[in-house]
């Protein structure tokens, strides 16, 4: 009887506080993304944390994303840590263990005071969640940082990780394989006479325009991690609706949209409309000679195009006019419509785009539409560079 009652006298004492603890809800797009501190990571790191440890939990989690090639120190964590990868391809390794790949899907739970350390692959960027128990206020034990010959070890895996080209590849086609990893990534991609971010636009405007959804995911993932917007991504999407047809625009959606949720990318912000930017100094003088060209044909063509392309289009801040011209040559060029590529390249020169960034974007796109439709367009760019 005396311990019933010492019972119902305990109950007494927590219900109050159990009665007055109420659910919370972190919003989606209101927390803050911060870069990860330079003294325990290699390279550019972002944290979005999600929770912190509130008693009686003692758990805490968040997203990090590491660019290609940034990793963590090596590191313990008292209670241990699970990661479960949500984007890209990573590394993850025990100290004296093997170097192990990690992709979309993989649960990685690391023991108690293991020293280990976790990034991405050379090529990709990795996104994981990171849940990590606290002892006694701590959740981690820094320690020195991975070299570089740590990290460029090769993986144990038998899939390769390290090489952009995958097992299919590597088994089916190794001829393939060898180009892919050697030649593409190994060379093109690198190339600094185009960035990383003008390079995914022209990788995307290519496959979108050409209808090549099945390759689209990998390459709107990269051309995040490169630094396209999802603002920007929405109005790429727009303006080849406009170049290459609406099919092929529509047919992106889908793919559009599982990359975004598994990035967790809040499309709200996406209806917000930006200021319009100025006019060409050019439109008027095209404005004219579309009207000579079409007007007694079609009119309605001729104000569709002066009206909705260039006063509506080109004129939307979702993205840069440089960068409108970027895609546009690189939809045109895949689509083999070279007849409409001089118009703009100067539409290009003049909005900032360089001659050499043009005629790489055109070496690039070489790999995405084929040697035959980049070489006739280089045609083309070559006769307007010219002069």
């Amino acid at each position: 009887m005396m311990r019933l009652a010492a019972l119902l006298s305990a109950l007494a004492l927590v219900a109050p506080a159990l009665a007055e603890a109420q659910i919370e809800i972190s919003r989606g797009g209101a927390r803050t993304v911060r870069p990860a501190p330079a003294e325990n990571f290699t390279g550019s790191v972002r944290v979005e944390m999600l929770f912190e440890a509130v008693e009686p939990s003692h758990a805490s989690g968040g997203y990090v994303t590491f660019e290609p090639r940034a990793r963590t120190a090596w590191h313990a964590h008292p209670r241990g840590q699970i990661l479960i990868v949500t984007a890209g391809v990573g590394r993850v390794q025990q100290w004296g263990g093997p170097l192990d790949e990690i992709r979309v899907g993989d649960v990685v739970r690391i023991p108690a005071g293991q020293k280990h350390w976790h990034g991405a692959s050379p090529q990709s960027a990795m996104t994981h969640l990171a849940v990590s128990e606290h002892r006694e206020g701590t959740a981690v034990e820094w320690m020195e940082p991975v070299t570089n010959q740590q990290y460029d070890a090769a993986p144990s895996s038998p899939q390769a990780a390290s090489r952009p080209s995958g097992s299919r590849q590597q088994a089916l086609a190794p001829g393939l394989a060898g180009l892919t990893d050697d030649v593409l990534y190994g060379d093109v991609w690198r190339r600094p006479e185009l960035s990383a971010r003008d390079r995914s636009l022209v990788t995307l405007a290519a496959l979108i325009a050409t209808g090549k959804t099945a390759q689209l995911a990998g390459h709107l993932g990269r051309g995040f991690d490169n630094g396209i917007t999802p603002a920007e991504a929405s109005g790429l999407l727009a303006h080849l609706a406009i170049y290459s047809g609406w099919p092929n625009a529509v047919s992106a959606l889908e793919v559009y949209e599982q990359v975004y949720k598994t990035r967790h990318i809040h499309t709200a912000a996406l209806r917000i409309v930006g200021p319009r930017l100025a006019a060409s100094a050019s439109d008027a003088a095209r404005a004219k000679a579309a009207s000579e060209q079409w007007a007694a044909v079609a009119p309605k063509f001729v104000q569709l195009t002066n009206a909705v392309v260039f006063d509506d289009l080109w004129r939307r801040s979702d993205l840069a006019p440089r960068d409108r011209s970027l895609v546009t040559l690189a939809a045109l060029a895949a689509m083999g419509d070279d007849d409409q590529l001089e118009l703009y390249v100067r539409r290009g020169l003049d909005s900032g785009l360089t001659r050499e960034q043009i005629a790489e974007a055109m070496t690039h796109l070489a790999f995405y539409a084929g040697w035959g439709k980049a070489s006739s367009a280089m045609t083309s760019v070559a006769r307007t560079l010219a002069r």
